[in-house]
C-alpha cells in the first residue's frame, strides 16, 4: 500500500511540476465555466443585442407605433435604414434580420377587421435562431397594439365608421348587410362599456377579441441575385472547412513537439539543411496539407451537395489566406508545450475558446456585447467571413480584402513569433 501511495504522490508531483499540464487540468476548466457563464448569463432575460434593420416603407402613425414597440423591446438593436442598405448588411452578415413594413401596414394595424397586418422578414441564413426570437417579439407587439385598439373607443369608432362606409358603398342592401352593420354598432358600444367599467388596463394571455394571430409574418432568406446560399450545405461546409484548418494546425504543432521531445529536430540540424530551411519546410507542409484538405472538402460540396460559390477566384483566395493564417498558428502553438501532451492540450485549449468567440460554436448574438467585440481578435471569425463571403454572401473583391488581410497578418505574425521561440532541444 505504501508503494502505491508513493507512486501516486510521484504522479501528482509530476503534474504540479508540469505547469502547463497543471493549468489545463485545473484552471482551464474554470475558465470554460466562466466563459459559458458569461455567454449564457442573459439568456433567461431573452435575446441579447440582435442587430435588426427596419425598412419602414409605410411611413404612417401605425407603422411608427409598431417600430416604437420594437425599439422598446429588450435585446434588439434596431436601425432604420433604406432597403438596399439593409439588404446589403444582411448579405454581409452585419445584420441578422431585415424587417420590412410595406405600404398599407399602418392601415391594417388600425383596422385589423379587414386585413391582418403583414411584415416581411429577410433573414441571414446563419441567424434563424435570432429570427425566431424576433418573430415572438413582433407577435407580442402586434398583440399589444390590437388590445389597445379594442380598449380605445375612439379608435374602434374610427375603424367601424370606415368599415361601415366601405360596406354601404360596395355591397347591395340585404338583411345580412344590415346585421353586420348592427354588429359594428354593437362592437363600438362594447368598447365604450369597457372604458366606462375601467377594464381597459386588464390584459390576458389570449389574443384580444378572440382573434387568431394579430400579425402575419413572411420569412425569406436573402433573395437578391447571387446573394444567399443555394442550400443549407453552403453554410455547413464553411464551418467544416474551418474545423479542418483547426485540426490541421493542432496536428502539425503536435508533430513538432514530438520531434523536439525525441531529439529529431536536433538530428535534422546535423544534416546539410539550415534552421530556416527546416522551418520553411514545416510551414510549407502545414500550408499544403490544410489547403489540400479544405479544397477537397469544398470540392465535394460543389460536386455532390450542390454548393454553388458566388465567385471561384475569391474562394481560392479565401482558401489560401485561411491556410496561411493557420499555418502561422501551428508554429505558435508548437512552442507552448515541451511535450506532445501539453502541445495537444494547449492547441485545443486555445483553439476552442477562439472558435467560440468567433461564432464557430455559439451564435455571436447570444454573447454579451463586450464578448462580441472581443471576438474580433479570433481568426476563426475572419476565416468564416472569408469563406462565407466567397461561397454565398456574394462579397466583392474589395469586401474580401479586409478578412483576407487580417488572416494573412495573423499568420505571418504568429509564424514569426513561433519560429523565434522554438526550442530545438528537449530542455
Amino acid at each position: 500500500m505504501n508503494k502505491i501511495v508513493a507512486m501516486a504522490a510521484k504522479d501528482i508531483h509530476i503534474l504540479f511540476r508540469d505547469k502547463l499540464g497543471f493549468f489545463f487540468t485545473i484552471f482551464f476548466p474554470l475558465m470554460m465555466a466562466i466563459f459559458f457563464g458569461a455567454v449564457f448569463a442573459g439568456l433567461s432575460r431573452g435575446p441579447a443585442n440582435i442587430p435588426i434593420a427596419v425598412v419602414d416603407e409605410d411611413r404612417t402613425a401605425g407603422s411608427e407605433r409598431f417600430v416604437g414597440r420594437l425599439e422598446a423591446a429588450e435585446g434588439l438593436a434596431l436601425e432604420q435604414i433604406p432597403r438596399e442598405q439593409a439588404l446589403d448588411q444582411v448579405r454581409r452578415g452585419q445584420t441578422a434580420v431585415m424587417v420590412t413594413l410595406s405600404p398599407g401596414f399602418g392601415a391594417a394595424l388600425d383596422n385589423p377587421f379587414v386585413n391582418t397586418p403583414q411584415v416581411e422578414m429577410t433573414v441571414d441564413p446563419t441567424q434563424f435562431a435570432a429570427a425566431g426570437m424576433l418573430r415572438g417579439i413582433m407577435l407580442e407587439a402586434a398583440g399589444m397594439e390590437l388590445q389597445e385598439m379594442m380598449n380605445d373607443p375612439s379608435r374602434m369608432a374610427a375603424a367601424n365608421e370606415a368599415n361601415r362606409q366601405a360596406i354601404v358603398a360596395f355591397t347591395p342592401a340585404s338583411p345580412a348587410r344590415d346585421d353586420f352593420l348592427n354588429f359594428l354598432d354593437l362592437s363600438g358600444r362594447v368598447s365604450e362599456l369597457i372604458d366606462q367599467l375601467g377594464l381597459n388596463n386588464v390584459t390576458t394571455d389570449a389574443a384580444p377579441g378572440g382573434f387568431g394571430s394579430p400579425l402575419e409574418i413572411e420569412q425569406a432568406q436573402v433573395q437578391a441575385q447571387r446573394r444567399g446560399p443555394t442550400n443549407s450545405y453552403a453554410t455547413s461546409f464553411a464551418q467544416a472547412m474551418l474545423w479542418t484548418l483547426i485540426g490541421g494546425s493542432v496536428s502539425f504543432s503536435m508533430s513538432i513537439a514530438i520531434e523536439r521531445s525525441r531529439g529529431t529536430l536536433m538530428r535534422l540540424l546535423v544534416a546539410p539543411i539550415t534552421a530556416r530551411q527546416l522551418l520553411a519546410a514545416k510551414g510549407l507542409a502545414c500550408l499544403g496539407a490544410t489547403l489540400f484538405t479544405s479544397t477537397s472538402l469544398i470540392t465535394l460540396g460543389i460536386t455532390v451537395f450542390g454548393v454553388r460559390p458566388t465567385s471561384y477566384p475569391l474562394l481560392a483566395l479565401a482558401l489560401l489566406c485561411g491556410s496561411i493564417c493557420f499555418c502561422g498558428i501551428m508554429m505558435a502553438l508548437s512552442v507552448i508545450g515541451r511535450t506532445e501532451q501539453t502541445a495537444a492540450g494547449a492547441g485545443w485549449g486555445i483553439s476552442l475558446p477562439l472558435s467560440m468567440l468567433g461564432g464557430g460554436m455559439v451564435p455571436l448574438f447570444l454573447m454579451p456585447e463586450w464578448m462580441q467585440t472581443l471576438g474580433n481578435v479570433s481568426p476563426m471569425k475572419w476565416t468564416l467571413m472569408a469563406y462565407e463571403g466567397a461561397i454565398w454572401r456574394g462579397f466583392t473583391l474589395s469586401e474580401m480584402l479586409l478578412p483576407c488581410a487580417v488572416l494573412v497578418t495573423i499568420g505571418v505574425v504568429a509564424f514569426t513569433l513561433g519560429a523565434r521561440n522554438l526550442r530545438w532541444d528537449t530542455g
